[in-house]
């Protein structure tokens, strides 16, 4: 019985010594930074080198941008003498960008009829209202809908899309367009801004198109002086 029991032992040790003789001939396996160029036996502790077939990732978010109290770009050509927040502040909203209160003057041509009138438009955000009131030799026209600002905060030009219902007597239509407007300068009215659009109403298309009244203004006494 101690015999057998002598002989389990050694067997069990000669299996336990075989498989920590078969772990330590067993090669790692190696990975990128593993790699090095002379090669250096890899020591514990060692510092992996970066292998030269490796390409660096380009640095996607650009040069960084410094400003100095006045918020001024550094390195940039315009320079405030006063403090001016810069555009990528993240306390910039459209509203300081930006007009809030569009009125223009609107025309409406087609072949049914021709009208003329005004629109306007609040738009304090991103989404806004309009409206127009235009008349005509065979009917008034109302119209009514949403805005949306296209432009973000460092536009130099303010873009909006509209589309809404054209009422017409005993009838309804559709209309939508595009208008543009410089950026605010003193107050939240719009002095300087044009639209241009597509109507459609009993099956006949007409041409919208507006200006504001600065604009007509100025076109008036330009035309007053030439005259």
């Amino acid at each position: 019985m101690r015999k057998y029991l002598v002989l389990m032992l050694l067997l069990a040790g000669g299996s336990v010594w075989a498989q920590d003789v078969v772990r330590d001939t067993v090669v790692p396996p190696t990975t990128a930074t593993d790699t090095i160029d002379d090669d250096e036996e890899n020591v514990i502790g060692g510092r992996p080198q970066r292998s030269k077939n490796v390409q660096r990732e380009p640095n996607v978010l650009g040069t960084p941008v410094y400003y100095d109290t006045n918020g001024n770009a550094i390195g940039s050509k315009r320079q405030w003498s006063e403090y001016h927040r810069p555009r990528h502040h993240f306390l910039n909203n459209l509203e300081d960008r930006y007009c809030s209160f569009f009125l223009e003057a609107q025309t409406m041509l087609g072949p049914a009829d021709v009208a003329g009138g005004v629109s306007f438009a609040y738009l304090p955000q991103r989404w806004g209202a309009y409206g127009s009131l235009r008349a005509g030799a065979r009917d008034g026209y109302v119209s009514l809908g949403p805005v949306l600002r296209l432009s973000g905060y460092e536009s130099n030009i303010d873009w909006h899309l509209y589309g809404g219902l054209l009422f017409a007597t005993r009838s309804v239509g559709a209309e939508a367009g595009l208008r543009i407007a410089l950026p605010r300068r003193s107050t939240g009215f719009c002095w300087t801004s044009a639209s241009m659009g597509l109507a459609t109403v009993r099956g006949d298309v007409y041409l919208t198109a507006g200006i504001s009244f600065d604009i007509v203004a100025l076109s008036a006494l330009s035309l007053l002086f030439l005259w």
